[in-house]
């Protein structure tokens, strides 16, 4: 199945989540890929609030935009809207359970896609913490995300009849 919308869920919707999507809408607009929906939500988002200052500022050091963000509170409606939907930890994959049954067959940790032994990693929150915690997250989520955009890719091109080299 070829994948048109992707739900990043974080607990807040303040750094982990809205990176992981701004991450992802980057590296998609820069292949020219245009039909794939991206969002993003909390389990405990609070709606209408801004990224946490330190998550758009380590974004914005390395290009990514995050100030017009707004955190969203996850729905069912929402997760099962969505293809795929990633969490950032187990906690985050209990709360999509408990709203809809039916998706957890697509819900994945961001750590599945990467390396085998970080498959039941979680990505730890750094809201409150130093901007160091913060560059960290931002690190770990850009390789995992980097990973998953690589199997979109492939997915993308097998559907256009082309397919990795």
């Amino acid at each position: 199945m070829k994948i048109s919308s992707v739900l990043f869920v974080c607990t807040g919707n303040l750094c982990r989540s809205p990176m992981a999507e701004a991450i992802l809408r980057s590296l998609l607009q820069r292949a020219g890929i245009d039909d794939i929906r991206v969002q993003s939500a909390g389990t405990w988002g609070v709606e209408g609030e801004g990224a946490a200052p330190l998550a758009a500022e380590v974004c914005k050091e390395r290009g990514i935009d995050l100030s017009g963000h707004v955190a969203r509170r996850v729905s069912k409606e929402m997760l099962e809207a969505s293809d795929l939907i990633v969490v950032m930890e187990m906690d985050h994959v209990h709360s999509v359970e408990d709203l809809s049954e039916d998706v957890l067959d697509r819900t994945k940790l961001l750590t599945h896609y990467g390396k085998e032994k970080d498959r039941f990693q979680d990505i730890a929150d750094p809201y409150g913490k130093p901007k160091r915690d913060y560059v960290a997250c931002f690190e770990q989520i850009e390789h995992h995300v980097c990973c998953l955009f690589v199997e979109i890719l492939g997915q993308h091109d097998d559907e256009a009849g082309g397919g990795l080299p």
